[in-house]
């Protein structure tokens, strides 16, 4: 084994002839050809068993993280593995790594923040990126096949005569997916002999599947899975997308015993390399249902198979059919977790508020947990950065210092125990979560320059709509849309601090701000009797005016100050809460809290609902409580996470009132549901014997996991969370 067999792709970057190409395209010239060579020489092996063949890496190497940086994402730990898998090789391997050091855009990134933007992310405050995920046009990409782009490219070349750079970087890779394809085809032939009968079925059937695609458009439903797969592992696996809107016309056509094998192969790959988010159902822009055989059939395998990946989302609407809503209804009381439910008729006025017409904001699909994107046509962030929402309290109430480390991190607003109103107060926090969007907003905006600049992404240029037709990368404003995304964390612990702090120390009068801020600073020691009245104070969740309103207008607050600002990709940045497995972290991350809540506890809201255990009254008081803020500012996701007891969807009654409760938040201008169905015996159960609940899942944030695997502090958060009887 040599250095130049384990990375093709390094050598095809540094020995890619760039004469004639103009230095602004050069690095991703280079890219393409990293690209080209990794397709030529990375070994391939084909298993008949999974039906499916696609690009599977036998070892680490750089082209296969090279989308954020030429192969720069996990640099160390690459070069670590690389050195103990071919130790013979380890002089080569640090050489190889030292040349491209220069260029590891992670470095770059983190030289381009201030002192004390590091320091915030270190105490979870804030943290800005922008690499985000990519959601391909597959439905485009099977349509028109690699003829139809080559000739796509060679119309919008005549057009843009400045930029043949880009169109030649961009020919290089949409070759390398034909290469990767023949040299597939080939090895099925060779195999062909020596395999038994079964597997030669298959094997012929990827062979006359290559004679098509990916060149052409498929002919049935194994074409279009086998293209699909080659397409979304080709560089990285990341979300399906509208997997029904792109597969649906090809699963219509075909033997329903037949084409449901294919779906159940495909979905055993999604499994293996943790598919991100896999959307089906919702509507066009006439309301019309796109619901189709695929989309229950999803349904269908996620119960059979009852996995915790992929992360299926399901979207409603007004004319969704009853079908629609029972299937998913029955699917989630399987306990997996999925799929998660999204709102049309609040996702897309949202959307389209930020100016996209309705013909794309009914295309919007989720990337990543569930952050927002426009299916083929968006790099929206996905997740361009988080605010700790609580964290700007704490700054608030001590003028900018972290009682965690004193260090002086925030804003200076001012000595809270001086603050005489509510108002002065509550300006003070709002200064605090202006000051760390800011810093948000710098941060991401920062890293897209760098990412724009030193990493760009041929392949996704292809695949994404408005690239090709601007003549501009993925990553530097060729989709047709650019907005940001930026998660909350700690809304509703942010919203039960105020309304106590309100209550007690300015309307009351019980205790004096000094009092308070003592108290927080002591843990509460030796402050019983106020931290009992804190604790016990009206918590958002149960349909009480006075936090609920408080939560409303912060919600308001920091929502529309995001959308204020611009993103470097030519868009506005949006708000919302996908807490993914953070919340247990950002929990730990501040000090004792105006709720009542100690120092040491990590409990933390993990959506926009209640803290865990604070919502008592049942899910109509939840539910009212959530509503009351304008949902529809939020454009990267609004996750309201619930927990219903198993024998809820067990009976066609409890199916029935869970439905009619989803539809009636639904039709209320709720955004997305995601639900939990299990009890809290059993998820004790599993922390005290791991080793017989190792099949549990359970909803975290944006995803489902299974609980075992999950840390101490996010087990807790999801143990408290109240489950709800209807």
């Amino acid at each position: 084994m040599t250095i130049r067999e384990i990375e093709p792709f390094a050598f095809g970057f540094k020995e890619a002839d760039v004469s004639g190409i103009a230095p602004e395209y050069e690095r991703e010239y280079r890219i393409a050809c990293g690209i080209r060579r990794q397709c030529e020489e990375t070994p391939i092996s084909i298993d008949p068993k999974d039906w499916f063949v696609g690009p599977g890496c036998t070892y680490p190497n750089l082209g296969i993280h090279y989308s954020r940086g030429a192969g720069m994402a996990s640099y160390p730990d690459l070069r670590n593995a690389q050195k103990e898998r071919f130790p013979e090789l380890a002089t080569e391997i640090d050489a190889l790594y030292d040349e491209f050091e220069p260029i590891r855009t992670h470095r770059m990134t983190g030289g381009s923040f201030t002192e004390k933007q590091h320091e915030l992310r270190k105490v979870n405050a804030c943290w800005g990126e922008g690499a985000g995920h990519a959601n391909p046009d597959y439905e485009m990409l099977l349509r028109l096949g690699t003829e139809g782009i080559r000739d796509k490219i060679a119309l919008f070349e005549k057009i843009h005569v400045d930029k043949a750079g880009f169109y030649a970087a961009l020919r290089v890779a949409l070759s390398s997916i034909e290469i990767l394809a023949d040299r597939y085809q080939a090895l099925a032939r060779e195999m062909l002999p020596a395999a038994d009968e079964e597997d030669r079925r298959v094997l012929r059937r990827i062979i006359a599947a290559f004679n098509n695609v990916p060149r052409r458009q498929p002919l049935d439903f194994f074409e279009a899975c086998q293209f699909f797969w080659l397409a979304y592992s080709f560089i990285e696996n990341d979300s399906p997308g509208s997997f029904d809107y792109a597969l649906g016309r090809y699963y219509e056509r075909h033997d329903p015993e037949d084409r449901y094998e294919c779906l159940k192969k495909l979905w055993e790959l999604f499994h293996r390399v943790r598919a991100w988010n896999l959307c089906v159902g919702g509507s066009d822009e006439f309301w019309n249902d796109r619901s189709c055989e695929l989309t229950y059939d999803v349904l269908r395998v996620a119960r059979e198979l009852h996995y915790q990946t992929p992360n299926i989302t399901m979207r409603f609407h007004r004319n969704s059919p009853g079908r629609a809503w029972r299937e998913a209804a029955i699917t989630i009381g399987t306990g997996i977790g999925m799929p998660a439910i999204y709102n049309d008729e609040c996702v897309c006025p949202a959307l389209e508020a930020l100016g996209i017409p309705a013909s794309d904001s009914h295309l919007y699909c989720m990337n990543g947990c569930n952050q927002i994107d426009i299916f083929g046509k968006s790099h929206m962030g996905l997740e361009d950065g988080e605010i700790s929402v609580i964290k700007a309290l704490e700054f608030a109430l001590f003028n900018g210092v972290c009682q965690k480390t004193g260090k002086d991190l925030g804003a200076h607003t001012g000595d809270a125990a001086a603050f005489a109103t509510f108002d002065e107060l509550l300006a003070a926090f709002y200064a605090q979560t202006d000051y760390l969007t800011d810093n948000v907003i710098s941060m991401s905006n920062s890293c897209q320059r760098i990412f724009a600049k030193e990493a760009p992404n041929p392949w996704q240029s292809l695949v994404i709509q408005g690239c090709i037709e601007k003549g501009m990368d993925y990553k530097n404003h060729g989709p047709y849309y650019g907005h940001g995304q930026i998660l909350t964390e700690g809304l509703p612990d942010a919203a039960d601090s105020l309304a106590a702090i309100k209550h007690f120390v300015f309307d009351e009068k019980k205790y004096t701000m000094a009092e308070l801020l003592a108290a927080l600073q002591a843990d509460y020691e030796g402050y019983d009797a106020l931290r009992s009245d804190l604790l016990h104070w009206h918590k958002f969740g149960n349909d009480r005016d006075d936090v609920d309103e408080i939560y409303a207008a912060i919600t308001d607050h920091i929502y529309r100050y995001g959308q204020s600002k611009e993103t470097f990709r030519g868009g506005k940045f949006g708000f919302g809460c996908s807490t993914f497995e953070r919340a247990a972290k950002y929990g730990r991350s501040v000090a004792a809290l105006p709720n009542g809540r100690k120092s040491d506890d990590s409990t933390l809201a993990d959506s926009i609902g209640a803290t865990p255990g604070c919502d008592t009254n049942g899910p109509t008081a939840l539910l009212n409580s959530v509503l009351k803020a304008n949902q529809y500012l939020a454009t990267s996701g609004n996750v309201l996470q619930m927990k219903f007891a198993k024998s809820q969807f067990n009976t066609e009654k409890g199916i029935e009132s869970f439905i009619a409760l989803a539809k009636t938040y639904f039709r209320m201008g709720g955004q997305t549901l995601q639900v939990n169905v299990l009890d809290a015996q059993e998820l004790k159960a599993a922390r005290l014997e791991p080793e017989k609940h190792r099949d549990l899942i359970v909803r975290v944030g944006g995803f489902s996991a299974y609980f075992v695997n999950l840390e101490e502090g996010l087990q807790d958060n999801i143990i408290k969370r109240t489950e709800q009887e209807m």
